[in-house]
């Protein structure tokens, strides 16, 4: 019965048995607590008070498929959220720090791709490359050098590197 139900609607027995078991989903908990409180809560607000999870299948994404997840309540944990709850929760998921504007310099692994002339394999040959700008934009694998070492590295800037080498 299940397999033909999963067949049919794309839920799977997990999600089927929570359906079930009566158990609200965020979205229904979403729109009890809105009225309740008499404030607008979405139902990403209120995720990481749910008592459990299921898969609601996979979905495409901007580069390729992401799973998705459905939350589940129970009646009795309903109660239990209090709108303060929900603010403070809120408040640490769109607190984000502050990005780094102080300037730094240094070098980078730059990686290029080279192709053999034999036997015509590609591979990623790594460069040193140098920047200079605000830490927060600085390439992965950046390491900070002082004023003497950065000269130096300037002139060295496009030198290949060998393999677990640093500069």
């Amino acid at each position: 019965m299940k397999m033909r139900k999963y067949l049919q609607e794309g839920k799977s027995e997990n999600y089927q048995d929570a359906e079930d078991k009566q158990l609200l989903k965020a979205g229904e908990v979403a729109a009890l607590l809105s009225k309740k409180f008499n404030t607008k809560i979405s139902a990403k607000e209120i995720e990481p008070f749910a008592s459990e999870w299921h898969h609601a299948g996979v979905f495409k994404s901007g580069n390729g498929l992401k799973g998705r997840r459905v939350y589940f309540f129970r009646e009795a944990d309903i109660n239990k959220i209090s709108l303060e709850k929900i603010l403070e929760n809120k408040a640490k998921v769109t607190q984000k720090a502050a990005p780094d504007h102080r300037m730094v310099q240094g070098w980078f692994p730059q990686y290029f791709r080279m192709t053999d002339p034999v036997t015509r394999k590609t591979f990623s040959k790594p460069f040193v490359g140098i920047y200079k700008g605000p830490a927060s934009k600085a390439p992965k694998g950046f390491q900070a050098l002082s004023d003497e070492a950065f000269a130096t590295a300037e002139q060295q800037r496009g030198r290949a590197l060998k393999p677990g080498e640093q500069l």
